[in-house]
């Protein structure tokens, strides 16, 4: 009976072996989906040095998000003078028209409407360069020094390295004489760092009242990475998606007193009860129902075989699986939402009872939560404490709908990004952050958040922190990029 058993546990064990094998085997990236001729993008002649030297010009304009209502809105009015001095050719073809007060749109008509048009976004604003980090700097923020290759200052990389290439590159087509096909949208909100709701929000709506719905938008979000923590080498990632944002607020209310006979449970104590409760609730963390297995596939060939192995059979690994990517953060962000407790409000006195405390918690959600779902689950946690709620701070914003990585604008991107970037392979991505993008799901049939620049960890430390840079090769890329992209995307 023993051996009997013994024979049927290796008998288990084999078909295990070998359906692992099998799988781990099979696990390959996906053959690329049909795509369209792509130009010769290495052979623009295109003038790196003076395109350089305008985006340093760019950066000097303190285009610093607006937040009060008498905020100076000089730098933004000068910066849309010199974009209409410095690019003639594309504002004699296309059409300029003011949203939100000082965001753009640029509609640079097509010769077929019934062609559905292409949508490529940046933003004008940057975030501020707080004083206290100004002698962090190795060049004036706001001076737009060119030194050893890379041109320096706040917004350089975030984002007006994107907005410059593509002005760069409809002059450079523009001045051709060229017209496209297809009609091609520019659209530079002003506000992103700050919520993109007097900005690309309302151009979002304005062309959707249009009747405007675009075969597909590019936007800022993700680019190469010289060092991709999953391979070890450079990979390009395209944003498919990206996670919401919602921030909670709990409230307790105790009664209020003198510490020297506290009740039970205070104010302070019932609102740290509530926020270990809600930061600890289960959250789904797997690769399904996001990006996160797309890019695993993408990147099949270059993954180590542990890796492999564990991915293709994650019906088998799942719990290994989860505690090597838990010690990650940017992995954990990658497969579920995140919860993040950031703000504690309460007590004026050290000896005195507060009558009330609050606790914001920020999410991040991933696409396959709602912010209703979220807040319903957290509710539960502390259905049991009298006198805590819990409601959202403002209105919260869901996840961004997934785009398609089998449509023919992904495989554009994708050879763009090959041609420009060839030794990285190209996956799909989530976006952690937030970009503009998000307003324009209703009137694109995809969204894509991509720029086609090579970044290492210090470039990544740069955008909102000190020492921000592009370096002139990435400008280079970027306007290759887009040059190509508007002509295979819409003038063939």
């Amino acid at each position: 009976m023993v051996r009997l058993f013994l024979a049927a546990c290796a008998v288990v064990l084999a078909a295990v072996a070998g359906l692992v094998g099998y799988r781990t085997y099979a696990f390959t990236a996906p053959p690329p989906p049909p795509g369209v001729q792509l130009p010769d993008v290495a052979g623009y002649a295109i003038d790196r040095d003076r395109a350089a030297a305008r985006l340093a010009e760019a950066v000097r304009f303190r285009t610093v998000s607006l937040t009060q209502p008498g905020d100076d809105r000089t730098p933004f009015l000068e910066f849309h003078a010199w974009m209409q001095r410095t690019y003639p050719a594309f504002h004699a073809a296309a059409q300029r028209e003011v949203i939100g007060d000082l965001s753009l749109l640029y509609t640079w008509v097509g010769s077929d409407p019934a062609q559905p048009p292409l949508l490529l976004l940046a933003h004008q604003d940057v975030v501020p360069v707080p004083d206290e980090t100004r002698a962090a700097w190795r060049e004036d923020p706001f001076g737009g020094a060119i030194r050893d290759g890379v041109i320096w200052g706040r917004g350089a990389n975030d984002d007006k390295g994107s907005l410059v290439a593509l002005l760069e590159a409809a002059e450079h087509l523009a001045a051709q004489g060229r017209r496209p096909t297809r009609t091609i949208i520019l659209a530079f909100g002003h506000d992103e760092e700050v919520g993109g709701r007097d900005g690309a929000q309302k151009i979002a709506g304005l062309l959707a009242e249009r009747g405007v719905r675009a075969w597909f938008v590019v936007d800022e979000g993700m680019a190469a990475l010289d060092h991709h923590p999953l391979t070890g080498g450079p990979a390009s990632m395209i944003g498919i998606a990206e996670r919401g944002f919602a921030t909670m607020r709990i409230r307790a209310t105790g009664r209020p007193g003198h510490s020297s006979i506290p009740p039970p449970e205070t104010a302070v104590s019932l609102v740290s009860e509530a926020v270990v409760r809600v930061h600890d609730m289960p959250i789904e963390r797997n690769l399904e129902g996001g990006p996160a297995l797309e890019m695993m596939r993408a990147l099949a060939p270059e993954l180590s075989l542990t890796n492999r192995m564990a991915v293709s059979n994650e019906w088998l690994f799942s719990p290994l699986l989860q505690r090597q990517l838990a010690g990650n953060d940017t992995a954990r962000a990658l497969l579920g939402t995140s919860v993040a407790p950031t703000m504690l409000q309460a007590g004026v006195r050290p000896n005195v009872l507060p009558g009330e405390a609050t606790a914001m918690v920020n999410f991040r959600l991933h696409p396959r939560d709602t912010a209703a779902d979220i807040l319903a689950r957290a509710r539960t946690e502390v259905t049991d404490l009298a006198g805590v709620e819990l409601d959202w701070a403002d209105p919260p914003l869901d996840a961004s709908a997934v785009s398609s990585t089998t449509s023919s604008s992904y495989a554009l991107l994708a050879g763009l990004s090959r041609a420009i970037l060839p030794d990285a392979p190209v996956a799909p991505g989530l976006v952690l952050a937030g970009t503009d993008s998000r307003h324009y799901g209703d009137v694109a049939e995809n969204v894509y958040r991509f720029a086609p620049i090579l970044l290492s960890t210090e470039d990544l430390e740069g955008i909102h922190g000190d020492n921000e840079h592009l370096s002139v090769d990435n400008l280079d890329r970027m306007i290759r990029f887009y040059i190509g992209l508007m002509e295979a995307g819409a003038m063939q």
